[in-house]
């Protein structure tokens, strides 16, 4: 059996794993919210860690996970506590207590299976600490800053005379945040820095963006035209713009596993930009990255690669390439030389 952590209703891990099934696997889908439904989970030693088991619901079938050879991480939700714990502290215990088994027994199984982006990989990969490492393998990447200071956002903006864009960190989960070019009116909201930071970077005028979806080896890109689309900066917003297979040769496709390497990252989705000079310029990595829309505009089968990947990491075809973070970011150190850039092939 293989194990998606993720939302029962993700999309994502429900394609995977119908492509597993039809290799001949199965796959469980295991989501943290189903602790409010009574899901049950149990870690025994013995010398050994012996035994990891989880049952869905109470009388429901029990999911034995010591023999699990493959994980993949999709995207973990917090544990969902019942609603009859009202007092706000015990709420937070419970749900404090709970992280500590869930994210134990993940990490536990994580000794003896192949994990596709283990927890702490995906830690690492936030923003300040993905760029900086992008920059490292020679990725280019746009003049960023990243603040809460009101003040040093202005500047910023004003050194680049407007030509900025600005993002979030994080994606909230009640709402859609897309990334913006800025507009003057947006200078009377600068206070609300000191509430909640976030990434300013120089604007990269060119006609085309580029969406990665990396799945161990294989580089899955499209060339999406967003000098063609309606909605501005953000290509997720038009799913009406010419979108076609691209491929990422040379320096940039081997930068870009250096970075994942650096991550301890296995699979993720990338954004990159070429410029009007046909450069490629790295934005931002996501190693819980939507890409099934990419999948249906381009044909590209990422599913079924990924599924692929599981299948052969459960029969014991995969080597220890992606056993957890740690010594795939130790390993890298001496690798993140820089190198000559790349010029982005032409369609």
């Amino acid at each position: 059996m293989i194990v998606v952590l993720a939302p029962t209703e993700d999309l994502h891990a429900r394609r995977v794993a119908q492509e597993i099934e039809l290799l001949g696997e199965t796959a469980q889908i295991i989501s943290w919210r189903s602790i409010a439904r009574g899901l049950r989970a149990s870690l025994s030693y013995n010398g050994r860690l012996a035994e990891v088991s989880i049952q869905s619901e109470q009388d429901g079938p029990t999911i034995e996970l010591a023999d699990i050879r493959a994980i993949w991480i999709r995207r973990p939700s917090p544990p969902a506590i019942p609603p009859a714990v009202i007092d706000p502290e015990h709420r937070r215990f419970a749900r404090q207590e709970w992280q500590g088994v869930l994210d134990g027994l993940t990490m536990s199984l994580g000794l003896d299976a192949v994990m596709v982006n283990p927890l702490q990989a995906q830690r690492a990969a936030i923003k300040p600490y993905q760029l900086a490492l992008a920059q490292r393998v020679g990725l280019r990447v746009p003049e960023t800053l990243i603040t809460s200071d009101p003040l040093r956002a202005q500047r910023f903006v004003d050194t680049h005379q407007g030509l900025v864009v600005h993002k979030a960190m994080t994606a909230p989960r009640n709402a859609f945040v897309d990334t913006r070019r800025w507009q003057e009116t947006d200078r009377a909201a600068l206070h609300q820095l000191l509430v909640a930071p976030a990434i300013f970077q120089a604007l990269i005028e060119g006609p085309i963006d580029v969406r990665a979806t990396i799945v161990g080896q294989e580089i899955y890109a499209a060339a999406i035209r967003t000098e063609q689309s309606r909605a501005g900066l953000d290509s997720r917003l038009d799913l009406d713009v010419p979108t076609t297979p691209y491929e990422i040769q040379g320096d940039v496709a081997r930068q870009l596993h250096a970075l994942m390497t650096a991550l301890g990252l296995t699979f993720a989705t990338i954004d990159l930009k070429i410029d009007e000079a046909g450069q490629l310029h790295f934005l931002e990595l996501n190693p819980q990255g939507q890409f099934l829309y990419i999948e249906i505009l381009t044909g590209l089968p990422i599913a079924a690669s990924l599924a692929r990947l599981l299948v052969n990491a459960q029969r014991g075809e995969v080597q220890g390439a992606w056993h957890g973070a740690q010594a795939a970011i130790d390993g890298s150190r001496k690798e993140l030389a820089t190198g000559s850039n790349q010029k982005a092939p032409r369609l």
